[in-house]
């Protein structure tokens, strides 16, 4: 009779070891899983799409030409990491072999800078991107084409925030 109490006994304790074991890695399962989840929140995150701000303009009109033949540029801006980042394309669409300006000033806290003079006979597409530290808090677009001293200039297209 003893024996059987005994063993009884440790039946009983074996079960409840296993489950407090079970108890035990339960919480710990639903921690690994949670941080998979999280970690998989996390990389999603790191890929989240910016909000793109779009512009566009068109060259003034050289003699002769016509609306479809003038210079056009169009693009978007989006501000990430501390930057902001350009994406700007531009056609050339008259075909006489001149070629297509764009220029792109920015302003910062001590006034505007040229910062960049894309040149494209065709098409071109056109990437890069400038900190936000400074003061940078506007830019401006213009668009021409023809030759040197006698580009047909757009107006500026500006943004500021």
């Amino acid at each position: 009779m003893v024996m059987v109490k005994l063993r009884s006994l440790l039946a009983g304790t074996v079960l409840a070891g296993a489950v407090v074991a079970g108890a035990a890695a339960a919480p710990a399962q639903a921690a690994t899983t949670s941080a998979a989840t999280t970690s998989a929140t996390t990389a999603s995150a790191t890929t989240v799409s910016y909000t793109k701000h779009w512009f566009e303009g068109y060259s003034g009109y050289g003699r002769g030409e016509i609306r479809g033949h003038r210079s056009y540029y169009k693009g978007f801006y989006y501000a990430a990491n501390g930057r902001y980042y350009f994406d700007v394309d531009v056609w050339d669409r008259d075909g006489d072999r001149e070629q297509t300006y764009v220029d792109f000033w920015y302003h910062d806290g001590r006034g505007w800078h040229q910062g960049h003079r894309l040149v494209t006979g065709g098409h071109g597409k056109f990437r890069f991107s400038y900190s936000a530290r400074g003061g940078f808090d506007g830019y401006k677009f213009r668009i021409g084409e023809g030759r040197v001293g006698h580009y047909d200039w757009s107006d500026y297209a500006n943004r500021s925030w």
